[in-house]
C-alpha cells in the first residue's frame, strides 16, 4: 500500500517500537498522522485484529483500510518501488546457460520489479533452469533482490486452521483460475480464516482473519469472487455478508452487510460483478423478498419489518409479482375469506447475471430470473424436483447464463433445459437417471455434465444433442447442495476434459473429444469431497482437512497439506504470544505430529528468512516466499537461516 499523501490515524501500539519511531516512518513515507476525528485515509492498528470493528473510534470507520500490527511493520520495513521496466523479457527468456541469466538479472533494475508483470515469467525461466542445472546463483539472486523487496516467508496452516473447529466449509476458485479461495471456521478462536492459495504453485499466498467464523456447516457460495477477481464477499459471524481485498493487507472489509435479522444460518446472497454491492435475500413488505446492500459504504445494518437502519440504506425489490406468477407460485398467506392474502418469493440459491441486470435463482424446484433494480420478475417456472431419494439436487445454471437444466425423477427420469432468457423450454425432455449437474464450456457451447449415485457414472450431454456416457465408479458423495462442499466433478476451463472423483480414493482425468477416453488416474487423499479445475492445468483436491494441488495430466503433486493434526503442544520451540527481538512476533505451525516450527510474523526485513526447527525439515513443501500476496516463490532458491531455538533466533537478528 502506497502510503504517501495519506492521512492516517495510528492506534496504540503493544510492540516494542515508540509511537515516536513511528511517526517518524511514517512522515519519511509521505503520510501525515491525524486523529480519528479527521477521517483517515487508513488505520494502523497496534493490535493483532480479529474484528471487523476497531473500538477506540468513536464511529465505524469501516472501507478505510486497517493493517494490523504485522502489516505495519512490513510497510516500515520496505522501501518504495520505482516505475519502469525491469529488464528486457525477450533477452531473459532467451538465456541458454545460468550464467548469461546471472548476468542479465545483475543489470536489471529491481526496483522497477513488478510482480503482476513480471513474476511469472521470471519464474518460469529459473524453473526452466533448475531443470537443466539445479538451483544456480542466478536463482539466488532472484530470491535475493526479492526478499529484499519485501517478500515474505508464509506457512499453510493459518491460525486458527488448525485449530478444533477448524475445518474447510467452503472454497471457491478465482473466475481466471489462477487463485483459490478457502473459508474455515475456527470455533476455538471465535475467528475464521479465508486463506488465498496460488493454484499454479500449490501454495498459501494471503490470509484473513475474520471475527466471527466463515461460512456455514453444509452451506455454499458463502466465498464469492468478483468478476474481475480484484474483491472477495464472505459469509461470515453467522448471517453477515462483507467484502474484502483477497491480495490486501488491510485486516477489516471494505463494507459489510447485517441485513437478515440475526438468522441462525449463513446469509443466501450474489455478489454483483463489480463487487461493489450484494443481493441478499431477507423478509421485506414486498412480494419479492431480499434487498440488495452496498458492501463498499462501511457499515449496513438493516432490519427492514422494524424500520432500522445504520450506514447506507439498501436497495429493496419493489416490483409486485406478475399474475402469471402468482397462480403457479400459489398463495403464502389465505385471508379469512379464502381468498389468496399474499405471495412472496424467496431465493433459496441466487447468483448474479454477468452483464450485472438480473438475478438467477431456484428456491426448491422453482426457477426464477428477476431484473435489477425494481426487482421485476421476468419468469418463474417448475422445473425438475425438490429432492429425489429425500435428497436436496439444486437446478444447475450454465455459465454464459443462457440456460439452467435439473432433472426430475421417475421410471425414468427426465432432463429439462430452459433459455434463462425467456424461461421456455429448450427442446424435448429426454430420459436421464437423476444425479448432480453440473455446466462447463467448450468456446460458446454448453456442456453438461451429470455425475450419477451408487457408482453410476457420468452421463455428458453437449448442445447439438451428442451424448455419452464415462464408466466411472463415481463417489458416494455426489454433491447434494446441503451436504457440504461436495463436488465431485470439474470441467478443465476448455471445455475438453473433465475430471472425477471415484469412489476408491482417486480421480480420473477423460478427454471428451470425438472418442472420450481416461487419460489419467491420480491418487487422492482419504476423505477427499471436491476437485477443481484451475489454470495452468492444477487439480485442486479437498476435503475437511487436506488440500492437495495436482497436475491433471502428468499427475505431479505440486502442494500437499493436512491440517487438524494433533501436535504436541510443549515442543513448540517459542511460546504463544512471544516476541522474537524487538519487532517481531512468533508465527508457529506443526510440521507432523511431533514436530514444530516458527517464523517471524512479520517474516521481512532482518527475520525474512529465520526458521526455528530442525535443520534437516524439508521446508520447501511447507514454506514459501510471497510476493504482494499473490505469488508464491519456491524457498529452495533461496537460502534460509535456520536455528534451533529462540535465543539463537535472538542473536540471529544482531548480525
Amino acid at each position: 500500500m502506497d502510503l504517501k499523501g495519506k492521512k492516517v490515524y495510528l492506534s496504540g501500539t503493544e510492540a516494542p517500537v515508540s509511537r515516536e519511531e513511528l511517526e517518524r516512518r511514517l512522515a519519511e513515507l509521505g503520510a501525515r498522522v491525524v486523529e480519528p476525528d479527521a477521517a483517515p485515509d487508513v488505520v494502523l492498528s497496534g493490535e493483532i485484529v480479529f474484528s471487523v470493528r476497531l473500538p477506540d473510534l468513536e464511529e465505524q470507520k469501516l472501507g478505510v483500510p486497517m493493517l494490523p500490527e504485522a502489516e505495519l511493520y512490513e510497510l516500515l520495513l520496505r522501501g518504495e518501488q520505482a516505475d519502469g521496466t525491469f529488464a528486457d523479457h525477450d533477452a531473459l527468456a532467451a538465456a541458454n546457460d545460468p550464467a548469461e541469466l546471472l548476468g542479465l538479472l545483475r543489470e536489471a533494475d529491481w526496483a522497477a520489479f513488478a510482480p503482476e508483470r513480471d513474476l511469472s515469467s521470471l519464474r518460469e525461466k529459473l524453473a526452466e533452469l533448475e531443470r537443466e542445472h539445479g538451483v544456480t546463483q542466478a536463482h539466488r539472486l532472484a530470491t535475493e533482490r526479492l526478499v529484499a523487496r519485501g517478500a515474505r516467508l508464509r506457512h499453510p496452516h493459518a491460525h486458527p486452521a488448525y485449530e478444533e473447529g477448524g475445518g474447510l466449509l467452503d472454497f471457491e476458485l478465482s473466475p481466471c483460475g489462477r487463485h483459490l479461495a478457502t473459508g474455515r471456521w475456527g470455533e476455538d478462536a471465535e475467528a475464521g480464516t479465508v486463506q488465498i492459495w496460488e493454484m499454479s504453485t500449490g501454495r498459501a499466498v494471503n490470509e484473513i482473519v475474520i471475527d466471527g467464523g466463515v461460512g456455514w456447516l453444509g452451506d455454499r457460495d458463502t466465498l464469492q469472487w468478483s468478476a474481475d477477481g480484484t474483491r472477495l464477499a464472505v459469509g461470515f459471524c453467522t448471517n453477515q455478508v462483507g467484502v474484502w481485498d483477497p491480495f490486501g493487507q488491510s485486516a477489516n472489509p471494505h463494507g459489510y452487510a447485517d441485513v437478515t435479522d440475526g438468522n441462525d444460518s449463513s446469509a443466501t446472497f450474489a455478489l454483483a460483478p463489480d463487487g461493489r454491492r450484494a443481493y441478499i435475500s431477507m423478509r421485506t413488505s414486498h412480494e419479492v423478498m431480499g434487498c440488495i446492500a452496498p458492501l463498499d459504504r462501511g457499515e449496513v445494518v438493516y432490519a427492514h419489518q422494524f424500520d432500522h437502519l445504520e450506514g447506507p440504506q439498501p436497495e429493496l425489490l419493489p416490483e409486485p409479482i406478475p399474475e402469471e406468477a402468482r397462480q403457479l407460485l400459489g398463495p403464502s398467506q389465505i385471508g379469512r375469506d379464502g381468498e389468496p392474502d399474499s405471495y412472496e418469493f424467496f431465493f433459496g440459491q441466487v447468483r448474479w447475471s454477468r452483464d450485472g441486470t438480473r438475478l438467477l435463482g431456484d428456491d426448491g424446484p422453482m426457477a426464477c430470473v428477476v431484473d435489477v433494480p425494481g426487482g421485476r420478475m421476468r419468469w418463474v417456472a417448475r422445473i425438475g424436483d425438490a429432492s429425489w431419494n429425500g435428497l436436496s439436487t439444486p437446478l444447475a445454471w450454465s455459465p454464459d447464463d443462457r440456460l439452467v437444466a435439473a432433472v426430475a425423477s421417475g421410471e425414468p427420469g427426465t432432463l429439462t433445459v430452459l433459455d434463462v432468457r425467456t424461461g421456455n423450454q429448450v427442446g424435448e425432455s429426454v430420459e436421464q437417471t437423476p444425479g448432480m449437474l453440473h455446466w462447463g464450456m467448450r468456446d460458446a457451447d454448453a456442456r453438461l455434465a451429470i455425475v450419477l449415485p451408487d457408482g453410476g457414472g457420468v452421463d455428458v450431454r453437449d448442445e447439438d444433442g451428442r451424448r455419452f456416457h464415462l464408466d466411472i465408479d463415481t463417489t458416494k458423495k455426489i454433491g447434494m447442495h446441503d451436504a457440504g462442499p461436495e463436488r465431485p466433478w470439474a470441467w478443465d476451463p476448455s471445455g475438453e476434459r473433465g475430471a472425477c472423483l471415484t469412489a476408491d480414493g482417486r480421480v480420473e482425468v477423460w478427454s471428451l473429444g470425438d472418442e472420450p477416453a481416461c487419460v489419467r488416474s491420480i491418487e487422492v487423499p482419504a476423505e477427499t469431497t471436491a476437485v477443481l479445475w484451475g489454470a495452468s492445468g492444477v487439480l485442486a483436491v479437498l476435503g475437511e482437512y487436506t488440500l492437495r494441488f495436482v497436475r491433471a495430466l502428468t499427475g505431479e503433486v505440486v502442494g500437499d497439506f493436512e491440517f487438524g493434526q494433533e501436535s504436541d503442544e510443549e515442543l513448540r520451540p517459542v511460546e504463544e504470544g512471544d516476541f522474537i527481538g524487538d519487532m517481531f512476533q512468533e508465527d508457529s505451525f506443526p510440521l507432523d505430529e511431533s514436530t514444530w516450527c516458527t517464523i517471524a510474523k512479520p517474516a521481512v526485513g532482518l527475520a525474512a528468512s529465520l526458521v526455528i526447527g530442525p535443520e534437516d525439515a524439508e521446508f520447501d513443501a511447507v514454506l514459501a516466499w510471497t510476493v504482494d500476496r499473490r505469488f508464491a516463490w519456491p524457498v529452495r532458491w533461496g537460502v534460509l537461516d535456520v536455528v534451533a531455538d529462540l535465543e539463537a533466533a535472538e542473536a540471529a537478528l544482531q548480525r
